[in-house]
């Protein structure tokens, strides 16, 4: 019973080791997002991104977008909610790569936003890679996170992609 004991704690302070701590950043003039320690800023990941962070070493690399709601009525789009705004993103993103695969969208609440979520997976030079695409919705905005990795190292970087992405703020 002892042994089964220390095995046990021995496991789960193995966990806890490698969970990685979330840090806020501020992003655009209006919001905050935890990232993982591991980050650092980024300048040419997206051209439209509010907030670009990466680890190179990791594969692992985060933008943010924001879009405000009057803008795009402005322009002509108007969108009912979270979930609405992502199955219009997603329609058309990456839609020429090989072997693209999205997710079931999921909806939750986080921070008293409302967020819809989708994983994706697609092929590109011969490169297989793994994106989370997650939509806040907040009464003036949506922002869309985007995280994304090598498939091989999504495992390793997909609990830490969940996480930041229920921290913006405004």
């Amino acid at each position: 019973m002892k042994k089964t004991l220390i095995i046990c704690i021995a496991i789960i302070s193995s966990l806890c080791a490698n969970a990685q701590s979330l840090s806020p950043t501020k992003g655009g003039n209006c919001f905050t997002i935890d990232l993982p320690d591991y980050m650092t800023k980024a300048f040419d990941l997206n051209s439209a991104a509010s907030l670009q962070y990466q680890n190179t070493n990791k594969e692992a690399y985060i933008v943010v977008i924001e879009d405000s709601k009057e803008d795009l009525i402005n322009l002509g789009a108007k969108f009912v909610n979270s979930n609405d705004f992502l199955e219009d993103f997603t329609k058309d993103y990456k839609i020429d790569s090989n072997n693209r695969k999205l997710g079931t969208i999921s909806q939750f609440e986080a921070n008293g936003n409302k967020h819809s979520q989708v994983e994706m997976s697609w092929t590109e030079t011969g490169t297989n890679f793994y994106m989370l695409i997650t939509i806040v919705e907040t009464k003036t905005h949506f922002y869309k996170i985007m995280c994304w990795t090598i498939l091989e190292y999504k495992d390793k970087l997909k609990k830490d992609f969940i996480a930041l992405s229920k921290t913006l703020k405004e």
